[in-house]
């Protein structure tokens, strides 16, 4: 396969992070929302992490048709507007109502982005780009915490903040060159995987894994800064920073944990190395000082990123007739997470008692690590 020009590399990466940025855009205005719109930081969170990740589930569950429909250029285009009007739409509502809807806009152009985008990625250039597309995404959750941390110690409108929201996802769909081929299609094979996976323990270990490395960082988007900031009086940019060195050293670790992998380190090493987030999570629960957080961003990238490609790898080879369908299976169920306990925690923080929450998250990742030391990834069938 020849190299990809390079208007192909920068569609991708502007693709997946235009799409991740509105996974943290909310996170360093939350405060500020509540204030404006008279409603709780629990509130914030149903509308800012339930109402957008369940947008992803349905948006996941459909998006892999509407490709097939429109073809992957209209499929990308149509991610791009709708992360775009949602932004528009939160930028310009003088009502709470107004950022519900504008969240859910972005959810299912999120959705669209990461099945049409990433199976157009890895057509036009293989492994390597679809590397690319998902170091992108930690980025752009990474970027989206920094700038909009920053823009909240400027005494700038919380509006500009999704004003850039929508901009980036603009330039994206502007980026998409007109005459991106759509790959053919794989011939459909039969599938027993969810009737074989319903009765392995190992199945559900792995999720725990899955929803370890994908949900909890989610959570960690919406509200470290928020906690960090307020239990912690650290400041907005110095929490901002800290996040953003965790999502965007945890796109670096990504790759090292595959490259670990390759070089010959055991399942049980890397998977282990979630207890550092663990520990990471413990850190500030105990202590929210700048200090802290800056070793547990270091901590937990470490811990999230490192067994990023051995559980995709294991999720795979649960069953190698159809691999997609567990890794899509694992990435429904991790998204569940955040869903249900981003309100929770905002709700813990606006009681002071974020420390109480974030334990708890450090307790479910011991449980999580030590369950998942032994492999899970082999074909269900020869169980």
């Amino acid at each position: 396969m020849s190299a990809p020009p390079p208007r192909v590399w920068i569609a991708v990466a502007l693709l997946a992070l235009s799409g991740a940025w509105n996974a943290g855009n909310v996170g360093p205005v939350a405060s500020q929302l509540a204030g404006d719109f008279g409603v709780s930081l629990a509130m914030v969170g149903v509308v800012s992490g339930t109402l957008f990740f369940a947008a992803n589930v349905i948006g996941l569950s459909f998006a892999a048709q509407i490709g097939e429909k429109v073809g992957l250029v209209w499929g990308m285009r149509s991610a791009c507007l709708l992360i775009v009007a949602g932004n528009l739409v939160i930028a310009f509502t003088p009502d709470f109502a107004g950022v519900a809807l504008g969240r859910i806009l972005p959810g299912l152009g999120f959705a669209l982005t990461t099945t049409v985008g990433i199976v157009w990625a890895r057509h036009e250039g293989g492994v390597k780009l679809v590397g690319v597309f998902g170091a992108s995404i930690q980025l752009g959750i990474a970027l989206s915490l920094l700038v909009g941390s920053v823009l909240f110690d400027q005494g700038i409108d919380w509006r500009v903040g999704f004003l850039i929201s929508a901009s980036l996802a603009a330039i994206a769909m502007g980026s998409i060159p007109p005459d991106a081929e759509t790959p053919p299609a794989a011939e459909k094979k039969s599938s027993g995987f969810l009737r074989l996976a319903v009765r392995q323990p190992r199945v559900y270990r792995l999720s725990l894994l899955f929803i370890s490395i994908y949900g909890v960082p989610m959570i960690l988007g919406a509200w470290m800064i928020e906690y960090l900031s307020g239990e912690g009086d650290v400041s907005k940019t110095l929490a901002g920073l800290a996040s953003f060195l965790l999502f965007g050293l945890s796109a670096v670790m990504r790759f090292g944990g595959a490259e670990l992998r390759e070089k010959g380190w055991t399942h049980k090493v890397l998977c282990g190395t979630l207890g550092l987030a663990a520990a990471g999570l413990a850190a500030i629960a105990v202590d929210p000082v700048a200090g802290a957080a800056f070793l547990a961003a270091v901590l937990l990238a470490t811990g999230f990123g490192l067994p990023y490609a051995t559980a995709l790898t294991e999720a795979q080879d649960l069953y190698p007739e159809e691999p997609a369908e567990p890794l899509a299976l694992m990435t429904l169920i991790a998204l569940l997470l955040p869903i249900i306990v981003i309100p929770l925690v905002g709700h813990a923080i606006s009681r002071d008692a974020g420390d109480l929450a974030f334990g708890a998250l450090a307790f479910f990742l011991v449980v999580a690590t030590l369950l998942n030391l032994r492999r899970s990834g082999y074909p269900l069938s020869s169980s």
